[in-house]
């Protein structure tokens, strides 16, 4: 991978610092889309959309600047978005949080899982009104497609796990294991080990 993780990455894993979107995406891709021998309990029926959104809406000062943001995001996908039954998109929200949108095309519906529910993160309405906008013509016509927060969905306590919750969130949905999505914030600290342990394996076997 051009951008693989760095110490300094590894190193907050480890020590419950925040995690970057390099992280995320080299999670993706060395975790969920590892060919089925190695990986027989993923199914290979979403699409990501890449950790692409740090920069957010707000930082796109104008319609063209956000097209452009858009377009690099849905050039990542293989084919085309509509032979998938989610797109994942990790969403950088306000200035220091992670969630979740799934563009879930089977139900036509936008989900967002989101670890710090209690908080009033407008700029996720605001983006999703941008990407329906984005998609209307070129993809899929979500214009009536409607926003929801999926319950179960754990939260986090204090601290920044964040990205991980958003991990945990996507592999859930990809392994389809989403009665109640099992997993809390006790489970953070080994997360994070588990996380660690595995981009150290994935950057010697590559």
């Amino acid at each position: 991978y051009d951008n693989f993780l760095s110490f300094k990455d590894l190193r907050d894993l480890l020590f419950a610092r925040e995690s970057e979107s390099v992280a995320i995406d080299c999670y993706v891709n060395t975790c969920l889309f590892l060919p089925r021998q190695e990986n027989p309990n993923i199914f290979k029926n979403f699409g990501y959309l890449g950790a692409a959104l740090k920069g957010y809406v707000q930082s796109c000062k104008d319609d063209k600047s956000k097209e452009q943001h858009f377009d690099y995001s849905f050039r990542t996908l293989d084919c085309a978005p509509t032979e998938f039954d989610l797109l994942f998109s990790p969403m950088h929200v306000g200035t220091n949080h992670w969630a979740l949108l799934v563009i879930n095309i089977k139900e036509k519906e936008f989900h967002v899982y989101d670890s710090l529910r209690n908080k009033d993160h407008r700029d996720i309405p605001q983006y999703v009104e941008e990407l329906r906008r984005y998609m209307k013509g070129k993809y899929i016509d979500a214009e009536n497609w409607s926003l929801r927060y999926p319950d179960p969905c754990p939260q986090q306590g204090s601290g920044d796990d964040c990205a991980i919750f958003t991990y945990k969130y996507m592999e859930c949905l990809a392994r389809r294991d989403t009665q109640g999505l099992p997993f809390s914030q006790n489970d953070m600290p080994t997360m994070r080990a588990k996380f660690a342990i595995h981009f150290i394996k994935a950057y010697f076997n590559a």
